[in-house]
C-alpha cells in the first residue's frame, strides 16, 4: 500500500547560514569574495587585467572590495544570496561550482551587506541585507534596487558591522595568505591584487635545489574518470633551505590556486612503511602537485581548504604520489647524512 499523506515543504530556513560560515575566517572569506570575481571575469572573456582592491578599515571595522570582474548580470543577482545557486558551468575550468562561496563568505564576515554591481555598461543595481533580514526565517524575498551608476563591469561590495573584531596581526595573516593562494594568477600577471593599497606579490614555492644526480623531476600525465579527464603535473625535489617548521611535504593547486601546501598525512605518504613519519631529516622535500580541469573533478572541500582524500580524482593519484614522496624523502635524509651533510650535498647547488 502506498497512499500520499501530504506534501512536505523542504525549503531551508535562514538559520542554515549560521551552519554554512561556522569554519569561516577572515581568510577564507575574502579568498571566496576574490574567486568569484576570478570565475566572474573567465566568464565574461578575461578581456582585461582583474583588478581586485580591498580596503579594511581597522579603525571603522568595515571591509570593502572593488573589482572588476564584468559585474552581474539582474537576472543572476539571486546568486548572490540564494544557497546553492550559480551560474558557473561545473564542467568549465573555474574554481567556484558550490553556490555557496559569496553568501557564505559575506555573512561570515558582516551582519551589514551591501553589494552593488553593473553588468558591463548596463544598469547598476544594489542587493543588500542585514541581521533583520536573516532572522526572518520563513521569508526569502528579497526586494533590490537600480542605484546610481558605478564603473561599468565593476562590483563593489561593502560590509560593515563585522562579525568579529579585525586587527593589524589578522591583516598581515591575510597578505601572505593571498601571496600563496593567488601565486599563480599573480605570476603571469593576469591579475593584481591590492590590500589596503598595497600591492600583493606573488610567492611561489619552487625554490629547488639541483645536486648532481639529484635534480627536480617532472611527471605530467592525464586522470580519466566516467565524467570527464583532469590533466596533472607533479613537481618534485628539494629545497635550498631547510623548512622543519613545516613547508616540506606535499602541495596541491586546482586550476591555478593554491588549495593546500606542506600536507603530511597518511594519505600522502607520509607514516611507517612508507616515507616515515615528519621529521627534520626530510625536510628538504617537496611535492608539487597541479591539477587542470574541469571544477566539478577537483578534489577540494566546499571552503577549497583542504583535499578531499577519499575524491576518486586523488585516489586515482594516490599510488604515484606516494611513491615520489617515499623517494625524496629517502633522498632527503640520505643525502643529510653523507659527508658534508645537506650544505656540501644539496644546498651549493641552485639553479
Amino acid at each position: 500500500m502506498k497512499e500520499q499523506a501530504g506534501i512536505l515543504e523542504a525549503v531551508p530556513g535562514k538559520r542554515l547560514f549560521l551552519a554554512i560560515i561556522a569554519d569561516y575566517d577572515l581568510n577564507r572569506s575574502i579568498c571566496e569574495l576574490i574567486d568569484n570575481a576570478i570565475d566572474n571575469w573567465i566568464k565574461n572573456g578575461k578581456g582585461k587585467k582583474l583588478l581586485i582592491d580591498i580596503n579594511i578599515d581597522t579603525t571603522q571595522q568595515s571591509i570593502q572590495i572593488v573589482d572588476n570582474s564584468g559585474g552581474i548580470k539582474e537576472d543572476q543577482l539571486k546568486n548572490v544570496i540564494s544557497p546553492g545557486e550559480t551560474s558557473n558551468d561545473p564542467m568549465s575550468k573555474v574554481i567556484g561550482i558550490f553556490g555557496v562561496g559569496t553568501k557564505r563568505a559575506v555573512i561570515a564576515l558582516s551582519t551589514d551587506v551591501k553589494i552593488i554591481s553593473r553588468f558591463k555598461d548596463k544598469s547598476t543595481f544594489l542587493v543588500e541585507f542585514d541581521n533583520t533580514w536573516l532572522q526572518e526565517n520563513n521569508d526569502w524575498n528579497l526586494p533590490y534596487h537600480r542605484v546610481d551608476n558605478i564603473e561599468p563591469s565593476t562590483t563593489n561590495i561593502k560590509l560593515q558591522s563585522l562579525r568579529y573584531g579585525i586587527n593589524g596581526d589578522m591583516l598581515k595573516r591575510l597578505k601572505e595568505h593571498l601571496q600563496v593562494t593567488y601565486a599563480k594568477f599573480l605570476k603571469v600577471n593576469k591579475l593584481e591584487i591590492k590590500l589596503n593599497d598595497e600591492i600583493i606579490e606573488s610567492k611561489l614555492f619552487e625554490d629547488w635545489a639541483y645536486p648532481p644526480s639529484y635534480e627536480p623531476t617532472q611527471y605530467s600525465g592525464k586522470i580519466k574518470t566516467d565524467d570527464g579527464t583532469i590533466n596533472i603535473k607533479i613537481i618534485s625535489g628539494l629545497t635550498q633551505k631547510s623548512s622543519p617548521a613545516g613547508e616540506y611535504g606535499v602541495y596541491f593547486y586546482c586550476n591555478n590556486r593554491l588549495i593546500a601546501k606542506a600536507l603530511k598525512s597518511f594519505e600522502v605518504g607520509f607514516g611507517t612503511g612508507l616515507a616515515g613519519k615528519p621529521h627534520a631529516s626530510i625536510s628538504l622535500m617537496r611535492v608539487i602537485v597541479f591539477l587542470e580541469g574541469s571544477a566539478k573533478l577537483m578534489p577540494w572541500n566546499s571552503s577549497k581548504s583542504d583535499i578531499y582524500y577519499e575524491h576518486k580524482v586523488h585516489l586515482k593519484l594516490r599510488d604515484i604520489l606516494i611513491k615520489i614522496v617515499k623517494q625524496y624523502a629517502k633522498i632527503s635524509k640520505g643525502l643529510g647524512k653523507s659527508e658534508g651533510g645537506w650544505p656540501e650535498n644539496v644546498f651549493k647547488y641552485p639553479l
